[in-house]
């Protein structure tokens, strides 16, 4: 009988995609993609040497922040300039990350979505007029729960 060996693949973080419904925007980094829940610990009265860790319903928001360079007139820079502070995100945004496999193609590797996205905060990179940086725009995004999708 044949060993099997398993082969085992790092991804890397760099090839990604954000997607805000149908409109695909790039963004140079995400930042705070996680999942948590809140927790409390519970101890037994007189069965000291055992603590029950108990679920408790959400409430905190998560905060998803996106980083990207300052675009001319696209649709991406359009759906970005209708993201202002207060705004309700109406479309599902979704984050995929993928990996160039040995085919030579682009494979989705992982990919989580968020629902009921607010606006909280936008942000633009000091402008130096004796600099040559790229302008960036940073993002920041409440929501409710971060979901993992199927690829």
């Amino acid at each position: 009988m044949a060993a099997t060996m398993e082969h085992h693949l790092v991804v890397g973080n760099q090839y990604f995609v954000v997607y805000f419904g149908k409109t695909r925007v790039s963004f140079s980094k995400v930042s705070n993609l996680q999942r948590a829940v809140e927790h409390e610990a519970l101890t037994e009265g007189g069965l000291n040497d055992f603590v029950h860790v108990l679920t408790r319903p959400g409430s905190q928001s998560g905060t998803l922040t996106l980083e990207k360079g300052v675009l001319a007139e696209t649709d991406a820079a359009k759906v970005l300039r209708a993201l202002a502070p207060g705004r309700r995100i109406q479309v599902p945004v979704t984050i995929t990350l993928y990996h160039w496999n040995e085919k030579q193609t682009w494979t989705a590797v992982r990919s989580w979505g968020l629902e009921d996205g607010v606006v909280t905060r936008w942000e633009l990179t000091e402008l130096d007029g004796l600099g040559s940086s790229v302008a960036l725009e940073k993002l920041e995004i409440s929501h409710s729960g971060l979901t993992e999708l199927e690829v």
